[in-house]
């Protein structure tokens, strides 16, 4: 599927965007299992990672986050990903080690 939205791939998880302007949006995160976390993402100081909505069956969470990055091109996706990955990796194996990801 095409988008005109920035996207981009790290380390076997991949970005999209369900809805992407200038400074903020709403994306998903594709993690390597194929499961999906979504993202409130802007762009701004201070950084920050929250929890909007909790993991369930459906996903490993929503969460509201803001670093100092452009979002615009593919490049900058990448960039994003790359900087927020480390703690969603974390959250990612957290709701795989939960269980909650079974009905």
């Amino acid at each position: 599927m095409s988008s005109d939205y920035p996207s981009a791939e790290v380390d076997g998880f991949k970005l999209g965007m369900f809805v992407s302007y200038d400074d903020c949006g709403d994306a998903w995160v594709r993690a390597p299992d194929g499961s999906v976390g979504t993202l409130i993402w802007e762009t701004g100081d201070p950084a920050y990672f929250k929890v909007s909505i909790k993991p369930n069956e459906a996903r490993w969470g929503t969460y509201a986050v803001q670093l100092p990055m452009p979002l615009t091109t593919d490049d900058e996706a990448a960039a994003y990903l790359a900087a927020l990955l480390p703690e969603l990796r974390r959250r990612w194996l957290a709701w795989l080690a939960s269980g909650s990801n079974e009905p």
